[in-house]
């Protein structure tokens, strides 16, 4: 394994202010140090301490609801406020850092009226400072600060009956929009991973949470019924360029102790057993990133889960030409990461460990019961796809949606859901343009109107 300073990374954003050399680490700071959880604000919880003294908000984010629900509809923040709340939306919780990482608003929190300002005290989104300090000496870091999307109130409402058909998908990705919560260090780990996916390998797409359910993983975005009682979600999902999907699972505690883990790992190498590679193209990765003042160590809590996983392929190992213990890996943060500001050399292949299979359920430290693969390799994980058209085509629909990292929004591929409101109010006769004269270019749909 060669360890090199991330920045010597390959990267498809080599120039951007916010690419991974430049932004924290937020498993190897000390943010998440025992008793630092933070406390999270709404706007109007924060002004009801405050009128009895209780807490004080810093300059920068003074300013009354009305104003900033006058702010919050200005034509001028519109694109920017959809943007930031797509990102919140999909990924749940990130840090002021990682939203302008991911959006390109790099000045989401400059000046004494910024964006984040309206968008907090209009009742949008909701704010934490971790450590302990809440508002009681003033924030002191912008980027540190934690944002959610708030419960869907009066300003989301008026906010998005302003937006078109296509701009709402491109916001919520056709979706309702909610406020599920989550642990934050949890969310915050997922997001980093996932920018660091798309900024330092050949990935295709890469979803947040939201867009990572079970049911889009393995049902209804396969164009099957979905059964009842199918409920989850992956942490986030990679997509290859041929359609693989790997579903990532960020394990930061074993939740319910080694036999609970157990349990959920079964249910994931079982739908792998039930959904054929070629016909789901479906790989689960877990990532290890135990908290580094816990009581579990790094290698304690890589052991349990290669053991969960090992118990869990051999009762279901699906097929010998489709064995399940080539569909799931393990890694952990500092496999991957061996320290701040640092990466394995072949990160970008998305290394991971393998079970060797059935009737094997070894010693986990043993070298014989894993074998180290490639997720983002097609050699090492290769995949021939039932319907590539099918497989491939999550890849052009998202495109268009506004919280996933910002250079993998582009225009090829994506849908024309203007002729999908043309054909619902029955105006499937007409065209969409006709071919310019001379000079003048052929018309184009109001940018309001494109996905």
């Amino acid at each position: 394994m060669t360890v090199v300073p991330i920045g010597h990374l390959p990267s498809v954003t080599p120039g951007y202010d916010l690419r991974t050399a430049q932004r924290n680490d937020p498993y190897w700071t000390s943010i998440w140090r025992a008793g630092s959880s933070g406390d999270w604000y709404s706007a109007q919880q924060f002004r009801e301490l405050r009128d009895i003294g209780y807490a004080k908000a810093p300059k920068w984010l003074d300013m009354t609801e009305d104003e900033a629900r006058r702010r919050m509809l200005l034509p001028r923040n519109r694109e920017l406020i959809m943007t930031v709340l797509a990102v919140l939306d999909q990924w749940r919780t990130a840090t002021v850092q990682q939203v302008r990482a991911m959006t390109q608003i790099l000045d989401l929190t400059e000046g004494s009226v910024s964006l984040l300002s309206v968008m907090w005290n209009a009742g949008l989104i909701e704010i934490c400072e971790l450590g302990g300090a809440g508002f009681g000496t003033g924030i002191r870091d912008r980027d540190g600060l934690l944002v959610r999307p708030a419960r869907p109130g009066d300003a989301l409402r008026e906010f998005t009956a302003t937006l078109s058909y296509p701009e709402w998908v491109s916001m919520t990705a056709g979706l309702a929009m909610d406020a599920d919560r989550q642990f934050s260090r949890h969310n915050v780990l997922a997001v980093e991973f996932g920018l660091r996916v798309a900024e330092h390998s050949p990935a295709a797409m890469v979803l947040g949470e939201k867009l990572s359910t079970t049911d889009l993983l393995a049902y209804s975005g396969l164009g099957l019924p979905t059964p009842a009682g199918v409920h989850g979600s992956s942490d986030l999902t990679i997509v290859r360029d041929d359609g693989l999907r790997i579903a990532v699972e960020m394990t930061a505690s074993l939740a319910g102790g080694s036999t609970g883990f157990f349990n959920k790992v079964q249910r994931l190498v079982t739908l792998l057993s039930r959904k054929p590679l070629a016909d789901s193209g479906l790989c689960y990765l877990i990532v290890v990133a135990p908290r580094r003042d816990g009581n579990v160590t790094d290698a304690e809590a890589v052991r349990t889960v290669k053991r969960a996983v090992q118990k869990a392929v051999d009762a279901f190992p699906g097929t010998y030409t489709d064995p399940t213990a080539a569909r799931i890996g393990v890694v952990s943060w500092v496999d991957l990461f061996p320290s701040d500001r640092t990466a394995v050399s072949d990160f970008w292949k998305l290394p991971v460990e393998r079970p060797a299979g059935r009737d094997y359920v070894g010693d986990p430290d043993d070298d014989k019961a894993w074998s180290k693969g490639f997720f983002l390799d097609k050699t090492s994980t290769p995949f021939a796809p039932a319907d590539p058209a099918w497989m491939t085509a999550v890849i052009g629909n998202s495109r268009g949606l506004r919280g996933i990292p910002h250079h993998l929004r582009k225009q090829e591929n994506r849908p024309h859901l203007n002729d999908l409101v043309v054909r619902r109010h029955g105006w499937g006769h007409l065209t969409r343009g006709v071919s310019g004269r001379g000079a003048t270019g052929a018309p184009t749909l109001p940018p309001r109107l494109a996905y």
